[in-house]
């Protein structure tokens, strides 16, 4: 009797020690932007009676069993994440594995997974199922100095055409309001030659007594005494 009783205290104590309790609590996804940080949360608990003498927290990506990308006891990252991976956790006072990833790139949108690894009276090990999907977005297109240089060039060069339009239409004024002046004069100066072509003014001899208004005779009389 006793022996039944104590082993169905032992079934119960591993129930409880390898039920529930034992959780790691992530969120389902995040969104970054490249060349940003990002943290991804990561909470544990376990079963007060478990007394752990050791927490190591393990990050995966990918899969389930995906590869590790970081180990806080086995001080491991990834070559792809080196030197951009901080540990932000907390597992002994606030039971927490939080890790934040800097510079993100576009390669680092995927699936991550926190693992909990414990030391003590049964080494237990556990980890979020569904992980955290992490989504990576772009940034926009940022211009080199090239590239703005070749645009305040190319905006120079625009306007500086623009002025030189302004400019060569002004003088094409310029020049039309001269040449039309100019015809005008033109167009002037023959009218009054041609007036003044139309009379003949004949000079008075000397003493023959006549006014100088009877010396002008118009060219038509002449014409019809010579008829």
């Amino acid at each position: 009797m006793d022996s039944a009783l104590s082993l169905i205290v032992l079934c119960l104590s591993a129930v409880m020690i390898n039920g529930a309790d034992f959780t790691v609590t992530q969120p389902e996804s995040l969104e970054g932007v490249v060349g940003n940080s990002i943290d991804i949360p990561c909470s544990f608990t376990y079963p007060e009676t478990y007394k752990p003498r050791e927490i190591n927290i393990c990050w995966r990506r990918n899969q389930f069993h995906g590869e590790n990308i970081f180990n806080v006891s086995g001080r491991y990252i990834h070559p792809q994440y080196r030197d951009r991976i901080d540990f932000l956790g907390n597992p002994y006072q606030k039971n927490t594995g939080i890790i934040r990833i800097n510079h993100l790139k576009q390669s680092d949108q995927d699936r991550y997974f926190c693992r909990v690894e414990t030391t003590g009276v049964n080494n237990e090990k556990w980890q979020n199922i569904p992980g955290t999907l992490l989504i990576v977005r772009g940034q926009g297109p940022t211009p080199s100095p090239f590239q703005l240089t070749t645009s305040v060039t190319a905006a120079t060069s625009e306007r500086t055409g623009e002025d030189e339009d302004k400019l060569g239409q002004g003088v094409i004024l310029i020049i039309r309001s001269v040449l039309t002046l100019g015809m005008r004069a033109i167009v002037w100066m023959i009218g009054i030659y041609l007036m003044k072509s139309r009379e003949v003014t004949i000079l008075p001899i000397e003493g023959s007594g006549k006014r100088p208004n009877e010396g002008r005779v118009d060219r038509t009389e002449i014409t019809s005494r010579n008829l």
